[in-house]
């Protein structure tokens, strides 16, 4: 069942996505300049815009612990569990106020229009999955994108848990960081699949929203790389026991 053709608050959610989508046409014009740094601060106002309507009328709440872990600047990618389909509202609430924040979307959601733009202009990549030659193509845009110095957040469990507990992650996740030459912060999200996916209907919910410490992951040999992709999903998972 998706929760945007079910939620009662789905007329909230729309004009959410109405606002952010006010700041596309300056999006593309600092995109055409070449404007790298203006681009990132209108997409950063516009998620701002976006969730501060979202969040209050869906009753959807975060606690935040580890803020001082978001570095203030230089590229990097968030690596996060994936419980719900309100993952999303909880990173671009995590950055509001700090930076522009992309993702390494399923390439499904093209099929739902208004939340296909509000993505695509976020400077996320949409990711096919289970074809190689597309899997080698997001690789090489999501490192373009890091170079430039955009920020993507992917959940490298490759689908939503629906519940408290945390799948593995696919070891091709870390590939992006790696190629990117970026550092990674980890974050735990928990609480968000009471928003729908507990009942299969809207239920107000709090997050709770764990930043870890940055890995400077780019900085290590290959053999030093794997081991800290494991340390990053256990300490990934140690924010859920």
């Amino acid at each position: 069942m998706n929760p945007f053709t079910s939620l009662p608050r789905l007329i909230d959610v729309y004009i959410g996505l109405r606002k952010f989508n006010r700041h596309i046409p300056a999006i593309k014009r600092l995109r055409e300049a070449g404007d790298i740094s203006g681009e990132k601060e209108e997409i950063r106002l516009g998620q701002k815009d976006a969730i501060e309507h979202i969040a209050p009328r869906l009753r959807l709440t975060f606690d935040i612990t580890g803020e001082e872990n978001i570095p203030e600047e230089g590229a990097f990618m968030v690596y996060s569990n994936h419980q719900s389909y309100a993952d999303i509202l909880s990173m671009i609430y995590l950055f509001k106020d700090r930076c522009q924040m992309g993702y390494v979307a399923k390439d499904e959601w093209r099929k739902l229009k208004p939340l296909a733009a509000a993505i695509e202009y976020t400077r996320s990549i949409f990711l096919v999955r289970g074809d190689s030659r597309e899997a080698i193509r997001s690789l090489r845009e999501v490192s373009e994108l890091l170079k430039q110095g955009f920020n993507l957040v992917i959940f490298p469990e490759g689908t939503r848990s629906q519940k408290h507990e945390m799948g593995a992650f696919k070891p091709g996740a870390f590939k992006f960081a790696e190629k990117g030459k970026v550092p990674i912060l980890p974050v735990t999200l928990d609480g968000g699949y009471r928003l729908f996916e507990e009942k299969g209907t809207y239920q107000p919910a709090n997050i709770r929203i764990t930043v870890h410490p940055l890995v400077h992951i780019e900085q290590l040999s290959k053999s030093e790389q794997k081991e800290a992709a494991a340390e990053i999903e256990n300490t990934i998972r140690s924010a859920l026991d």
